[in-house]
């Protein structure tokens, strides 16, 4: 059927060019790579972005070096296409064009890159995901923060302690997961900072990070974060506290909040006032430990923006 994929090919209607494309890419004769070559020379976009989708798909040399030139298109859907087929081949890959494409001056084309670098084991890709950490967009600043994350190298610990103050919560919730992943006890103080971050899945994913390095410096402020408003984040504080020391209610830093704890008993929020009753009621009768985590009345605050 490729002499029928010729004719459509040269259609003067795109979304038939398109279509013939597409069942290119699926076909067993050598020569389909020539045409579908033809494809990224044509004039309408969505073409060229359908020859670029097609030729990700292809094993021939000459499908890769067109995926390669793709990467300097004037249409940045068209070099994103590119950057990400390139990164779906098996290594080794073309490193050098992706090393530049993680340097293009739209956002969505340097995080494809960078998604196709972070597949690549050579410490050449390293560079970029390094750099591209402090990146102006926070979209390029996640898949670079995503991009580390998977190999948790301690070498990297450094930037993402600096991530853990980033504006975009999904960058926080990675840089987070990484310090976990390390695993190491000092990391827990900068960690403290995060359960009074504004978004409420930051705050829960730090309180399951504390459990996991096990320093009891946290006790104290994870016991003030058995008052939060959210309770994902109350269970995700009592699980750490337990798994820092199961005697924790005993301690003298859970015995340190207690000042604060009375100061929220006072707040002007029911439910705020309720939570650190129960909560000091624990601490006066640390034999007691509760089956469930601490639970707020039903009646919650709004919730507050993410950032």
């Amino acid at each position: 059927m490729l002499w029928f994929d010729r004719i459509r090919i040269r259609s003067s209607n795109p979304r038939v060019r398109q279509r013939a494309l597409q069942h290119l890419s699926v076909s067993s004769d050598i020569r389909a790579v020539n045409l579908l070559l033809t494809g990224l020379a044509d004039p309408d976009p969505e073409v060229r972005r359908a020859a670029v989708k097609a030729l990700g798909v292809r094993t021939e040399p000459q499908a890769v070096d067109a995926l390669v030139g793709a990467l300097a298109d004037v249409d940045c859907s068209i070099r994103v296409a590119a950057a990400q087929a390139l990164g779906r081949l098996e290594p080794p890959r073309p490193l050098r064009p992706l090393l530049n494409a993680a340097r293009d001056p739209e956002p969505s084309v340097r995080i494809a890159a960078l998604g196709a670098l972070s597949q690549e084991p050579s410490q050449l890709a390293t560079a970029p995901l390094l750099n591209s950490l402090a990146d102006t967009d926070p979209g390029v600043r996640l898949a670079a923060a995503q991009g580390l994350a998977g190999s948790a190298h301690p070498a990297h610990l450094r930037q993402f302690l600096d991530l853990l103050a980033d504006e975009n919560y999904e960058v926080r919730l990675t840089a987070i997961d990484f310090v976990r992943r390390i695993g190491d006890p000092q990391v827990a103080r900068p960690l403290l900072s995060r359960l009074g971050d504004l978004d409420s899945d930051v705050r829960c994913a730090a309180a399951q990070a504390l459990g996991s390095v096990r320093n009891p410096i946290a006790i104290e402020a994870l016991v003030l974060s058995l008052t939060d408003e959210e309770y994902a984040v109350r269970q995700a504080a009592m699980a750490a506290l337990e798994q820092i020391d199961l005697h924790w209610a005993q301690s003298k830093a859970a015995q340190h909040a207690t000042r604060r704890l009375q100061q929220l008993v006072r707040d002007s929020r029911s439910w705020i006032s309720l939570v650190a009753e129960q909560v000091l009621e624990l601490l006066q009768k640390p034999s007691v430990q509760p089956a469930q985590p601490l639970k707020a009345p039903r009646v919650a605050p709004v919730p507050m923006p993410r950032r």
